[in-house]
């Protein structure tokens, strides 16, 4: 059936049989290919947040008993984070894996692809909905394209991104089921389609923006405005109850978005417009072209962009553009004009992350805006054959008149597909993923944090000697290029510590770098592994002290209130102020060299306005940390570290002037600090000197050849 508006065919549902053997042969053959794409990772590990979703999960682990509790929870609540997402379904379907088969990770790979393969089949399904004068064939070849996309290697074999699974899962179903209901008008089929709206909400909120695609659907099937309203209205009801039932549950506990500048790079006023944009630009060509690629972007792989960039500018007209042809293809009702109307609402969430949050780009925001790129694939072939109604030619012949079509389109299959299954073995485990993709991000701290982390973590359990060296000075190279990319990087510096305590023991080592991870980031950890190695070194005041640090920075550390009730209950100590000088300590109070004994009163006033600074910084409270860091700085001017601390304040504040006087000077001091240089190459960038940041980075690059 059709109507036309102006010159425009508007297509709508026929009142075929969906149901037909033909129509779910199809189907399941979309289905198959899908679940086929991902078999070959049922043999990966746990990787990436699969520990902090599915093994450091109480209520996970708990099975059965645990969903209850799973619906209360936000999804970060075991990795000691309260994001404000509520997304309970994908960590109910961890329990019941639980429940019956253990901590399996090939259950779950098993179970990813075999949701990926539902995907292939519901969409087959909504294609023939919305292009019911096409041959099925027409819908089967948008479904492979879609499927065999390498973009979608992160969501189906990362465990943890199921949620983005069941979101357009449950977005396919619920527009499937509007669409029967359309036809049959069988109450079943609208209840069917509003509790898929339900389970997509459950699996990710932004499966709200399915809501507005499903307007979108019913405004190119032909609806009226008045019409389209009325349907769209019971929708809206069941988000409003979604998110009625998330505020119920999480909002009496106050959201906690980190602010770090990993994750969050883009945070500074004049940064976050043209960064979006670039990013937007970026996530354009991989959708189109997506090699390489990479499980991370975070800082500073892209850097913070200023309007002075050219991706900025490339995103800003790409996007103007796009909306033009949205509003045309919309008024039109194209098939093209579908394509990017999916294209801009499907993308709006990964678009917002940035400019909102200053998040960074992921892959994963990307899974169904492809469907966008395989409809217009599909539909350029198809426009270049010049074969329109084609709904009754059977496959031999619809194949015959789209020799054009099917050249474009299965040789972009066969490159998706290979690329897909190549770049799966990636997520074997952590220590595979991280040392093939630490090559695609060099100028990731976090990339090369992740795999100087897990070298060192397995060191310990090689037992060849000469292996074992190679993965701890690999490992630790990767941690000095992590921190020398972002200064204040202190889970970072504790891991270094770490190394120098459990790999190859070194306490002078180990205690300077869990020092700098406290200092740099008040990170609470650091100060419980400080502790246990003064205590076992019977430092037992300097233990207690630094137990009692850690609390106070962290009150939910469970391992600090352990091991200072332990400590307690064996020798009563419970010390609350730093226990002062100790001259058996090699990294306390050790006198400057060539300064006289007399200066000491001047070393122990440094110090104390220093720590004053250095115990605010965990607090945020950056303007009173620049105080003391002044005071500090007047009675020891050419202290380095100080200074860095001061300079990275300033930054924090927005006082880019002084923090960008206060890098030049400590590069007077140590001319070839390449961390200080990219420090102050990024403030260069963030107030709009892009040359000088260039110029500057070109530096850092070739002192670290």
């Amino acid at each position: 059936m059709s109507k036309t508006t102006g010159t425009k065919e508007v297509q709508v549902p026929a009142k075929g049989n969906v149901g037909s053997r033909n129509t779910m042969f199809w189907a399941l053959t979309a289905g198959l290919v899908g679940f086929l794409l991902y078999i070959n990772t049922v043999g990966n590990q746990y990787v990436l947040d699969d520990n902090n979703s599915i093994l450091q999960n109480s209520y996970v682990q708990e099975g059965f008993r645990g969903i209850p509790k799973l619906m209360t929870v936000d999804y970060w609540f075991f990795a000691g984070m309260n994001l404000g997402y509520y997304r309970p379904l994908s960590l109910i379907s961890f329990a019941i894996e639980h429940q019956l088969f253990g901590n399996n990770p090939y259950i779950s790979h098993f179970d990813n692809a075999l949701l990926y393969g539902l995907t292939g089949f519901a969409l087959f399904l909504l294609l023939l909905q919305l292009f019911p004068k096409k041959h099925k064939a027409f819908s089967f070849l948008i479904c492979l394209l879609f499927l065999a996309h390498p973009i979608h290697t992160e969501v189906v074999a990362n465990i943890k991104s199921r949620d983005e699974i069941l979101s357009f899962l449950n977005i396919l179903a619920m527009c499937c089921f509007a669409f029967f209901y359309i036809k049959t008008h069988r109450s079943r089929d609208l209840v069917l389609s509003l509790i898929f709206t339900y389970l997509a909400l459950l699996s990710k909120e932004t499966a709200g923006s399915g809501v507005l695609l499903l307007g979108v659907f019913f405004y190119f099937s032909g609806k009226s405005i008045l019409n389209l309203t009325k349907r769209i209205v019971p929708y809206l009801g069941i988000v409003l109850i979604f998110f009625i039932q998330k505020s119920y549950f999480l909002g009496g506990t106050a959201k906690n978005i980190p602010k770090d500048l990993t994750n969050y790079p883009y945070l500074a006023s004049t940064v976050r417009l043209p960064s979006t944009f670039h990013i937007f630009w970026l996530y354009l060509q991989k959708l189109v072209f997506p090699w390489p690629l990479c499980y991370d972007y975070s800082y500073n792989q892209i850097p913070a962009s200023h309007w002075t960039d050219t991706g900025a500018w490339l995103g800003l007209i790409s996007f103007i553009a796009l909306l033009f042809l949205t509003i045309k293809g919309v008024t039109s009702k194209t098939t093209w004009g579908l394509a990017i109307a999916i294209l801009m609402v499907t993308i709006a969430p990964a678009f917002g992350f940035t400019l909102l949050r200053g998040g960074i780009m992921a892959e994963r925001l990307v899974y169904a805006p492809c469907l966008a790129i395989a409809i217009l694939i599909v539909y350029g072939g198809s426009k270049i054959s010049g074969l329109a109604g084609d709904s009754s030619l059977s496959l031999m012949q619809w194949t015959k008149k789209n020799p054009t079509l099917l050249a474009l389109s299965l040789p972009v299959f066969i490159c998706y597909g290979f690329e897909t299954i190549n770049r799966s073995p990636d997520w074997k485990d952590n220590l595979t993923l991280f040392a093939k993709d630490v090559i695609k991000a060099p100028e990731s701290s976090e990339a090369n944090f992740l795999y100087g982390n897990e070298l060192i973590a397995m060191a310990p359990k090689e037992n060849d000697s000469t292996k074992k060296s190679e993965d701890f000075i690999t490992g630790i190279n990767a941690l000095r290029k992590a921190v020398s990319l972002t200064s204040n990087f202190g889970e970072a510096y504790n891991q270094m510590g770490y190394a120098y305590t459990e790999v190859y023991p070194d306490y002078d080592s180990a205690v300077k770098y869990y020092k700098l991870a406290i200092d740099s980031s008040g990170y609470a950890i650091a100060y419980v592994n400080l502790g246990t190695l003064y205590q076992k070194k019977g430092r037992l005041s300097l233990a207690s002290y630094y137990y009692n640090q850690a609390i106070k920075v962290n009150p939910n550390l469970a391992a600090a209130s352990q091991y200072k009730a332990n400590l307690k209950k064996a020798t009563g100590l419970d010390v609350k102020e730093f226990p002062g000088e100790d001259k058996t300590d090699p990294q306390f109070m050790r006198p400057v060299p060539g300064k006289k004994n007399e200066d000491l009163a001047r070393q122990k006033a440094f110090k104390a306005q220093f720590d004053s600074g250095t115990a605010l910084l965990p607090k945020g409270d950056y303007k009173g940390a620049i105080k003391y860091f002044e005071k500090a700085e007047r009675l020891d001017p050419d202290n380095t570290q100080n200074l860095l601390y001061l300079a990275n304040s300033l930054g924090l504040s927005k006082n880019y002037k002084k923090a960008i006087n206060t890098f030049e000077k400590i590069l007077k001091i140590t001319p070839g600090d390449t961390v200080i240089m990219n420090n102050l190459a990024q403030t260069y960038r963030i107030t709009g000197q892009g040359s000088k940041s260039d110029a500057l980075q070109a530096r850092v690059k070739s002192l670290r050849k």
